[in-house]
């Protein structure tokens, strides 16, 4: 597969709106736009410009299909604030047949807002609401200062057994020293339906995140007893991540 890496840089001050539209349901009556061809969001990072300033950026980043057909369309980006739900919709344009063997990426920076706008609390963040490419992610401010919040990115789990217990390492790759696991909303399924067990671990971005000077952390887990479960294969997936292993006669066989 042809893969070519298409990077451009462009910060947008777009409208910000608070009237009701038709489309995604967002609290009460109040809706907002659900758009025709939205983008494809691989990640989003949120700080303050400059370094504790006033403006609240959304850094965006677009995988596009086709680096010389598909754009992303900028003059068409909006932010719906309405109550504690921040709307964006950022779609892309096709200036001829999009080739789907070529993909990229394009890095678009949109401000939500400036930081007066924002009282202490917590806000969603919806990209694309309502289409099968809606992506979510949250905000805090605390004290006046901007957290961000989202899966952590997940660099290698290894199961493996203590005794009895059956374990689970989870290496998690943080950008830096403003990047932490969010070690309180740290969720699990506790037990393995279907096979498989399903863990959830978040981490909090203190304004913006310094991704040159990589980190790890470790989070470790049970997540059942060799003499509970019964000879067959299952699943740990881990914000997506899957690691398969079997257990017969009571012992553990990785994969």
């Amino acid at each position: 597969m042809k893969k070519s890496i298409l990077l451009a840089l462009s910060v947008f001050a777009v409208a910000v709106l608070a009237v009701s539209f038709s489309g995604c349901l967002a609290s009460g009556d109040d809706k907002t736009v659900i758009i025709d061809n939205p983008a494809t969001i691989q990640s989003v990072t949120y700080y303050t410009f400059p370094v504790n300033g006033d403006d609240v950026i959304a850094d965006i980043l677009v995988q596009i299909q086709g680096t010389h057909s598909q754009s992303v369309d900028k003059e068409n980006i909006t932010v719906t604030i309405i109550g504690d739900k921040i709307y964006v919709n950022v779609p892309v344009t096709n200036s001829s047949p999009v080739n789907t063997k070529d993909f990229g990426y394009e890095k678009v920076e949109v401000v939500l807002g400036t930081k007066d706008q924002f009282k202490d609390g917590d806000y969603t963040v919806i990209i694309n609401c309502g289409t099968e490419k809606e992506y979510t992610s949250d905000l805090k401010f605390e004290g006046g200062e901007l957290y961000s919040y989202g899966p952590g990115s997940v660099g290698d789990v290894a199961v493996g057994t203590d005794g009895n217990n059956i374990t689970v390492d989870v290496n998690v790759v943080l950008g830096g020293s403003a990047e932490t696991v969010d070690k309180e909303n740290i969720t699990s399924s506790g037990k393995f339906e279907d096979g498989v067990y399903e863990i959830y671990i978040p981490t909090q971005v203190k304004d913006g995140v310094t991704t040159l000077n990589l980190i790890y952390a470790q989070e470790s887990f049970v997540i059942g007893q060799l003499d509970q479960l019964e000879d067959g294969t299952y699943t740990v997936s881990v914000n997506g991540v899957e690691v398969t292993f079997t257990i017969s006669g009571g012992q553990l066989v990785t994969e």
